[in-house]
C-alpha cells in the first residue's frame, strides 16, 4: 500500500479486505493479521487505522450500509424529483426501495454478510459484553441513515410525517431487514417486489 494514501483511503481499503475474507471465511474466523495479508500492508498500519477487530466489524457493517443508501442517492429519478404531494411521496418511496432492492440483488454475499456480523456480534456477546456493541452500532447507523432518506423524501414532495421520523425510520427498517433475510433464503424476487409494494404503501399511509 503506498505511503501517500491518506488515513481515510487506508481504512477504506482495509475495510475492503475485511470484506472480502468475512465473505469467504466467515467473521469470526478473520484475523487482524488476515486483514493485514490481504490489503498488502503490516499488522501495523491494521491496529494504526482500527483499534481492534471489533472496530474494522464495525465500520464493514457501516460500510455495507453506505452502499445502499448510494444506490439510492445516485438514482437518476431520485436525483431529478420534483413531483409533490402524498401521492408523489408513495412513488418516489417505491423508486428509492427499487434502487436499494436493485443494488441487494447484485450483492447477495455481502447481504448475507450483515446478518453474520449481527449473529456474530450476539454470540460472542454471550461471554464478552462489549462484542453486542458491534450489533448495536450496526442498527444505530442503520436508522440514522434510513431517518436521513425519510426527512429527503419529505422534503422532495413537500410532505408531511404524521409520526416521529424516528418511529418511523425503525419500523421500515424491521420491514426491509426481514425482507432481505427472507429473499437471501428463498431468492423469490417477484415476492420480494410485491412486498415492497406493501412496503411503500404502508409508509405512505404516514405522511400528510
Amino acid at each position: 500500500m503506498s505511503s501517500r494514501l491518506s488515513i481515510d483511503e487506508r481504512r477504506s481499503s482495509l475495510i475492503e479486505a475485511a470484506i472480502g475474507l468475512a465473505e469467504r471465511k466467515g467473521v469470526a474466523a478473520v484475523t487482524t493479521r488476515d486483514v493485514a495479508r490481504a490489503a498488502g500492508v503490516s499488522l501495523g498500519v491494521v491496529h494504526y487505522c482500527f483499534d481492534s477487530k471489533d472496530e474494522l466489524m464495525t465500520e464493514v457493517v457501516k460500510a455495507l450500509a453506505m452502499e445502499l443508501r448510494d444506490s439510492v442517492e445516485a438514482d437518476q429519478q431520485v436525483i431529478d424529483w420534483h413531483e409533490r404531494g402524498t401521492s408523489a411521496l408513495r412513488t418516489l418511496i417505491r423508486v428509492a426501495l427499487a434502487a436499494m432492492w436493485h443494488n441487494v440483488e447484485q450483492t447477495y454475499d455481502r447481504q448475507l454478510l450483515t446478518y453474520e456480523t449481527t449473529t456474530y456480534s450476539l454470540r460472542a456477546a454471550e461471554t464478552d459484553p462489549g462484542k453486542r456493541d458491534i450489533a448495536r452500532e450496526q442498527y444505530e447507523f442503520n436508522n440514522a441513515t434510513l431517518v436521513d432518506m425519510l426527512e429527503k423524501v419529505r422534503e422532495l414532495t413537500a410532505t408531511t410525517w404524521r409520526l416521529p421520523v424516528t418511529a418511523l425510520s425503525r419500523l421500515v427498517l424491521s420491514m426491509i431487514d426481514g425482507l432481505v433475510l427472507r429473499w437471501l433464503v428463498d431468492e423469490d424476487s417477484a415476492a420480494a417486489n410485491d412486498q415492497l409494494d406493501v412496503i411503500a404503501d404502508l409508509v405512505a399511509a404516514q405522511a400528510s
